[in-house]
């Protein structure tokens, strides 16, 4: 995406009224030209560069700077396609993202920055809260008492805790919650109840 040298001149002349402040310069550019807040011409650092270029050359037609890439509408209707067909099925909306539908044949940096400035889309990550029934709170004053009498009687007792490099493999669905993100345009405060103990595959 280019820009003539009118809206080049027009750059400069905002740039210099404004204190040769690049962030009021873009914005009142926008502001001017009806475009959407966020959305090129170019970035701070972009501009700060052809400010620096036409100094050098004192002319207003120096060569143009890379512009950011328009997102295509059809790229935009292909995400929402995909994101629909993966809730009608159930699928984590991460999981689309990531790549698990080969035919929007487009980089995960594009889907992200689609799903947030066009649905106004953030990630949700799932947070684990663990429920307590009052017959936990005896249990576990037991182990405490249970564990420093065991250190009365032994110091070092606490020493011989292995920790092991083994992996768990849950078998009831449970979440990551470093890998799961749920799109929304609002927290949907999501629950799932798991059981304490849940069965697992330990390799």
């Amino acid at each position: 995406m280019t820009r003539s040298l009118k809206d080049l001149a027009l750059l400069v002349k905002l740039f210099y009224k404004n204190g040769d402040c690049e962030a009021i310069a873009l914005k009142k550019f926008r502001t001017l030209k009806g475009s959407r807040s966020g959305s090129g011409p170019t970035t701070a650092f972009g501009l700060k560069k052809m400010i620096d270029k036409f100094e050098e050359s004192d002319s207003c037609d120096v060569k143009c700077i890379r512009m950011r890439k328009a997102i295509a509408s059809m790229s935009a209707e292909d995400v929402a396609t995909a994101l629909q067909e993966a809730s009608n099925q159930a699928v984590l909306w991460e999981h689309a993202v990531r790549g698990n539908f080969p035919n929007l044949k487009m980089p995960v940096s594009m889907v992200h920055k689609i799903l947030r400035n066009i649905f106004q889309c953030y990630p949700f990550k799932t947070t684990h809260v663990q429920e307590l029934i009052p017959t936990d709170l005896p249990k576990r004053e037991a182990f405490a008492l249970q564990f420093l009498a065991r250190m009365e009687v032994d110091n070092a007792w606490p020493w011989n805790i292995l920790w092991t490099d083994k992996a768990h493999f849950h078998l009831q669905s449970s979440v990551n919650t470093q890998n799961c993100r749920i799109w929304e345009r609002a927290n949907p405060f999501q629950m799932q109840t798991l059981p304490l103990h849940s069965q697992k595959v330990t390799v």
